[in-house]
């Protein structure tokens, strides 16, 4: 077995729940130098949930004006797509790297998915109610088939999550189902879930990380190579460290698409390699954007720009309140108000996405409440705090860096400055990516900068990120109330409640501070002003089954 074999496979068990992060992190260390780790473990801090402004969903503009999509589509033709590194796999249940999802969204279908604007819409199944609290009714379409031949029924559905909740599976997503009691066929086209308890988020799961396999295909041949689903393209080859290419299924249940005979997927991780192969036409399609360069390739007439208004990556300030000197509440509080994000946001993200205030970014449905720090820094009340704290002449505190990661290295660097004006001296230490990751996880540190995705519920960041005892807690934050209102959030079904209750352990957290929000990443995507009929939907999907090229 490789190191980058051993890497992924760290990963899967991971993300099935069967180590912890802090486990995750000192296994990574022994694997074979950190050009491993930050390919294969590092996008696991963007792909836990697996794993992007303006309000109103995702937006796409040609030369910074115009439509996504023009014309009337036509048939034909094959969509070349850079991705910045080889997927882990192609089973659904352990792709845990969005890599790998980035292509399995082409080639598996869900019983539902979200359009740009973040509503739930049909796709194998054609409608669903919830019945009362723990019971989900799901009404199936009846002409899909698996890319092998085999029809689409219930069983599916049923086979598909009792395989993700199996532990011989260490499947990447047994977590996010586990309120799942039984599944019921009751026909080949109506299935019905009974959970154990209120799940409110089950919904947005099964949009994000539902998608559906069949049993035959999965028993006959490798699903981590030869993936079959009942998607818009159907797998070709693979072929390691260069390419997957995918081409048009004629049997897909959705009449008349897909438009593109074929997909390629290549693997590029130079962003120098991606953008000149873009602009010699050799690429249709980029993401990982470099920021340094947005602002010109958006505003460039030769490209499309795309990006969403309602997924991405919240960065914070993580504080570790287990220790001296972030163990003083007063103190996360003048770190709190002193900070700039407007700053950051110019200097680390070169203007990129949105400062960060809360989980969700501002064109979110989950949007809501008003921060103490929402009109920027207030250094009168910072150096208040800090006397309250105890510490009215400053104190030095360490901040964890990763040079590996150049947006969070900056942070620290215009943290470090905004902070002197208060009187605490930063000292920054740069760390290898393994080391990082163990120090983070066993709580060795005083600050450092992190990210999470995935977060269109509200329920996956405060439920892996501040409730007590969660492997992801990597602040140590401990609030027994906070857990409580987080734990009813989840099992509350109205959204309409949900929301009230978010923006109160917001409140809560705003005021505790153990961590700091700085900045919304948004996902950038650039194109070939050929490319029509793309958008962007929350769970940052490349979704191609209704895309289409021009002449």
């Amino acid at each position: 077995m490789t190191e980058e074999q051993r890497a992924q496979a760290l990963a899967r068990t991971f993300l099935s729940g069967h180590i912890s992060r802090r486990d995750l992190f000192r296994r990574s260390a022994v694997l074979g130098g950190a050009a491993v780790a930050a390919t294969t473990l590092g996008p696991l801090l963007a792909a836990c949930s697996t794993a992007g402004a303006a309000a109103g969903g995702s937006s796409t503009s040609a030369g910074g004006s115009g439509s996504g999509s023009a014309g009337t589509p036509v048939s034909g033709g094959t969509l070349t797509a850079a991705l910045t590194g080889n997927p882990s796999s192609m089973d659904p249940a352990a792709a845990g790297i969005y890599t790998s999802l980035q292509v399995l969204d082409n080639i598996f279908s869900k019983l539902i998915t979200m359009d740009e604007n973040g509503t739930f819409i049909p796709e194998l199944a054609t409608s669903w109610t919830q019945d009362n609290d723990t019971t989900y009714t799901f009404n199936l379409v009846a002409d899909a088939t698996f890319h092998n031949g085999e029809k689409f029924t219930a069983d599916d559905v049923k086979y598909t999550f009792e395989r993700i909740a199996n532990p011989k599976t260490a499947s990447s997503y047994a977590s996010a189902y586990t309120a799942i009691k039984t599944i019921e066929v009751v026909s080949p086209t109506k299935v019905v879930f009974h959970l154990s308890t209120p799940f409110a988020p089950l919904l947005t799961n099964l949009a994000q990380n539902g998608e559906i396999v069949n049993k035959k295909a999965i028993e006959s041949s490798d699903p981590t190579r030869k993936p079959v689903g009942t998607g818009p393209f159907q797998f070709v080859e693979w072929v390691q460290n260069d390419h997957i290419t995918l081409k048009k299924y004629d049997g897909y249940f959705k009449k008349g698409e897909p438009y593109l005979d074929q997909v390629v997927f290549r693997f590029l991780a130079v962003d120098k390699s991606r953008i000149e192969s873009l602009q010699s036409g050799q690429l249709d399609w980029i993401d990982a954007v470099p920021l340094d360069q947005l602002n010109a390739l958006k505003s460039n007439p030769q490209y499309r720009y795309a990006t969403s208004a309602r997924a991405g990556i919240p960065d914070f300030l993580a504080l570790n309140c287990s220790r001296a000197p972030f163990n003083n509440k007063a103190l996360r509080q003048a770190i709190a108000a002193a900070v700039d994000r407007k700053e950051i946001l110019d200097i680390a993200y070169f203007g990129a996405g949105e400062q960060g205030v809360m989980e969700v970014p501002s064109g979110s449905s989950w949007f809501g409440g008003t921060p103490p720090y929402a009109n920027g820094p207030d250094l009168a009340t910072a150096k208040q705090k800090m006397a309250e704290a105890g510490h009215p002449d400053g104190l030095t505190v360490t901040y964890l860096s990763l040079p590996q990661y150049p947006e969070l290295q900056k942070t620290g660097v215009v943290l470090k400055e905004q902070l002197a004006k208060i009187g605490i001296t930063v000292n920054i230490e740069q760390l290898e990516v393994t080391v990082w990751f163990d120090r983070y996880a066993k709580g060795d540190y005083d600050m450092t900068s992190a990210y999470w995705s995935g977060t269109i519920d509200p329920d996956n960041f405060y439920s892996t990120q501040l409730t007590t005892g969660s492997p992801n807690n990597d602040t140590k934050y401990s609030n027994p109330a906070l857990d409580k209102m987080i734990a009813t959030a989840r099992a509350t079904s109205d959204e309409a409640q949900r929301k009230t209750m978010y923006q109160d352990i917001r409140k809560i957290v705003w005021d505790d501070s153990p961590l700091v929000f700085l900045h919304y990443e948004t996902i950038n995507y650039l194109m070939s002003t050929k490319v029509n009929g793309s958008t962007v939907n929350p769970p940052l999907e490349l979704r191609f089954g209704q895309v289409w090229k021009s002449a």
